[in-house]
């Protein structure tokens, strides 16, 4: 949103205030026009009735009681009933310039209200005569004896253009204060608009950078309820977008770096396959003791090639969140003892100490999948013996805490750098250090999914004891 757009809203808003204000101007001064007329109206009424009230107490001396009680600027004539209507007196108290009106003319002018006028009624009000540019204002009130006979009429003229002066001067004054006022009300009213349309303006740009890709840009606090909301909104979607861009690059990234790792996985065993292979079709071994060892080398590697599909297959079926983890109240007293078996034979072949720290008869019912946590014990002390060096310990502990148990396993081998520990539950992690020893690389990555599908916790830790420690929480509920 420009200011181009801003200058034309303003001019539009400027011209319907200013049209609004001219009607209002002329609503107002014709309002006051009528209302001062009306005025003036009942003020010569009051005059006339005053001549009217002081012709019964002295009825021959009409002319004495109009100059007595001089209605000025104005034109008074008397009728009686017994004449048509005629000139008893004329009154000026200045030259007034009635145009070509003559008497003949009011005598014409005047013939129609006199027989109402005549018959005992009062009139007043604002006429137009042909000859006189204006309104002329008219009083006429009957001449009633001492026996409240109607024995005349009289009228009294009065110009509405004498007032003009006066009208002038306050549509003037109405004029210039509507203009005051419209000043008044338009000059916060733009600043107040111009800041808002800067702020809108403001909020444009914001959205084309966004539009753009340009995620940063944030909306400060505004005061105007309305456009705070607004500017919320607005923050708040960029932050998403902001979020939501960087999840995808990220994705991409993890995409990109599973399938050089996957790539890199399945090169190795399937390139020793098919070298062996090649070896084993050109007839070149002969001694029976060389073939078995290639056919030996075959079945590993394709043993170890399935074993990586297999796991690939469950870390995505647990990624996806199609494998339905379900919970029921079981213990672990048989579990544990079954996997503490398994590696016992283990540690004697390899001459590592596993150590048990497990007080079996004080092991509450707990709210799990009994089969996963036994695959996540296996990965986990199966990880603890491969990174373990000869003469080294492996240690299974179980703790009560108040809500869960705590599962740890801890080894005394070559442990983990600090800059690798934010990614030891990442795909292929093992895979990225070394290629050494034996495994896939994913088994840190599917205990990571098991527990997390689970709702429990799973994380990293060291200390002076052990240089890595493994810990899992299981709940009681």
């Amino acid at each position: 949103m420009d200011i181009g757009y801003f200058k034309k809203f303003s001019n539009k808003v400027g011209k319907v205030t200013t049209l609004i204000v001219i009607m209002v101007i002329l609503f107002c001064s014709f309002t006051m026009s009528q209302y001062f007329l009306k005025i003036k109206l009942e003020e010569t009424k009051v005059n006339v009735n005053t001549i009217v009230e002081n012709f019964d107490k002295d009825k021959n001396n009409i002319s004495d009681i109009i100059d007595k009680y001089p209605i000025y600027n104005s034109i008074i004539q008397v009728c009686d009933t017994s004449e048509d209507i005629t000139i008893s007196k004329e009154q000026f108290t200045k030259k007034i310039d009635y145009g070509n009106l003559t008497i003949e003319d009011l005598h014409n002018a005047l013939e129609p209200y006199k027989v109402s006028v005549l018959n005992g009624n009062s009139i007043s009000g604002i006429i137009k005569l042909s000859e006189v540019k204006g309104d002329v204002m008219i009083i006429g009130e009957p001449l009633k004896d001492e026996n409240e006979k109607v024995v005349g009429a009289i009228f009294a003229l009065k110009f509405t253009k004498e007032f003009n002066t006066v009208l002038i001067g306050l549509n003037t004054v109405l004029s210039i204060s509507m203009i005051f006022i419209l000043i008044s009300i338009m000059t916060p009213f733009y600043l107040i608009l111009k800041k808002t349309f800067e702020k809108i303006r403001n909020m444009t740009e914001m959205v084309i950078d966004m539009s753009k890709g340009d995620y940063s840009v944030r909306f400060e606090k505004d005061e105007n309820e309305q456009l705070d909301k607004l500017s919320r909104a607005l923050n708040e979607l960029a932050i998403r977008l902001e979020q939501t861009v960087n999840q995808s690059k990220l994705l991409e990234q993890t995409r990109r770096d599973y399938v050089a790792n996957v790539s890199h996985e399945l090169k190795t065993p399937v390139t020793s396959i098919r070298a062996m292979a090649e070896i084993l079709k050109d007839g070149s071994l002969v001694d029976k003791v060389d073939k078995d060892k290639y056919y030996s080398m075959i079945l590993r590697e394709s043993i170890r090639l399935e074993s990586l599909i297999k796991d690939m297959l469950e870390l995505s079926k647990l990624q996806s969140g199609k494998e339905s983890l379900e919970k029921t109240k079981v213990r672990l007293n048989e579990t544990l003892l079954q996997v503490i078996d398994e590696f016992k034979i283990m540690s004697e072949d390899l001459d590592i100490e596993l150590i048990i720290d497990i007080d079996f008869d004080d092991l509450p019912e707990v709210n799990t999948n009994i089969n996963r946590i036994a695959q996540v014990l296996v990965i986990l002390i199966d990880n603890a013996f491969k990174y373990t060096a000869n003469n080294g310990s492996v240690t299974l502990k179980v703790l009560k805490e108040e809500d869960y148990i705590k599962v740890s396993v801890c080894d005394t081998g070559v442990g983990v750098e600090e800059e690798d520990i934010p990614f030891i539950f990442d795909r292929f992690y093992q895979a990225d250090k070394s290629h050494s020893s034996e495994g896939t690389g994913i088994g840190l990555s599917i205990a990571w999914e098991i527990m997390k599908n689970l709702g429990e916790n799973i994380y990293y830790e060291s200390n002076d004891t052990y240089q890595s420690i493994f810990n899992f929480t299981i709940h009681y509920n």
